[in-house]
């Protein structure tokens, strides 16, 4: 049996250490978080200024794309963006980097308000509803509604982008950058999205990564053992949400079943110590 009393007692020392490392960096990385938020939005400013209206660019980065890397393989990227899979890979930081792991729960929180507000409150029409299927190299299920913004890249420029403020070298801000734009670049591809929508999606998933870590930094209730363990059932739950359906993703089960059996050895790996 679990003994979560043991659970508590030695997970102390790891949230002792992580408010220490806390304490060392500050809010540091936040600011360069912001700041590559507000480029994007200003990239987005001038794509709408020098395109042709919300649709501007489409057809373009839709082609392109699509004949740059197989089908398959923008099926696999796109569902990085997954949220439920991204929760899942949070274990990758939950053990012995609770700090990122608390960062990205509180992200993620106010992300879902960023993104489910903007999709009811504009509720645009995708690629599917608005072009000729004919017109399109259309790769999974038909989505027609709620475009703006682009869910999966508002969740992995807020995974991407807690990580791009607890990075200390340019050189993995780089790439982390590079990855998450593949996976809204992919939306693209896959004639689910506007190029507008990946742009703000980008913007709000930067965006909310730096409110997340700020508020992660002055709100530590995610670094007491207790709350710590409470918090694991999301990424749990994540993991059966993904098994259980695809929400409108095209079908990729062999990654989905890789990623969750990986991340369940590891919670178990993890956490193996605490048992009688």
């Amino acid at each position: 049996m679990i003994n979560f009393k043991t659970m508590q007692e030695d997970l102390q020392p790891t949230m002792r250490h992580a408010a220490e490392r806390l304490d060392a960096r500050g809010t540091n990385g936040v600011n360069a978080t912001m700041a590559m938020a507000l480029l994007v939005a200003v990239a987005a400013v001038l794509f709408a200024w020098q395109g042709e209206g919300y649709h501007a660019g489409f057809h373009t980065l839709h082609q392109v794309a699509g004949g740059a890397l197989p089908d398959r393989l923008w099926m696999w990227i796109t569902r990085l963006g997954d949220e439920r899979l991204l929760l899942v890979l949070s274990l990758l930081f939950a053990r012995y980097r609770p700090e990122l792991f608390w960062a990205m729960i509180v992200a993620a929180l106010i992300a879902i308000l960023y993104n489910r507000g903007l999709k009811v409150l504009v509720d645009a029409m995708r690629p599917p509803a608005v072009l000729d299927l004919e017109q399109l190299n259309l790769i999974g299920p038909a989505l027609r509604n709620h475009s703006f913004p682009s869910g999966h890249t508002v969740s992995v420029f807020v995974f991407a982008g807690v990580l791009f403020a607890y990075a200390r070298g340019w050189r993995a801000r780089v790439l982390l950058m590079v990855g998450a734009g593949l996976v809204g670049l992919s939306r693209v591809a896959l004639g689910v999205h506007w190029p507008h929508d990946v742009l703000a999606g980008a913007f709000g998933g930067l965006f909310t990564a730096a409110l997340g870590v700020w508020l992660s930094y002055h709100w530590r209730a995610g670094l007491k053992a207790k709350v710590h363990l409470w918090l694991l059932l999301l990424p749990l739950l994540g993991m059966v949400l993904v098994l259980l359906e695809d929400g409108g993703n095209p079908h990729t089960p062999v990654l989905t079943v890789l990623v969750v059996f990986a991340m369940a050895t590891q919670l178990m790996l993890d956490y193996r110590g605490y048992r009688r």
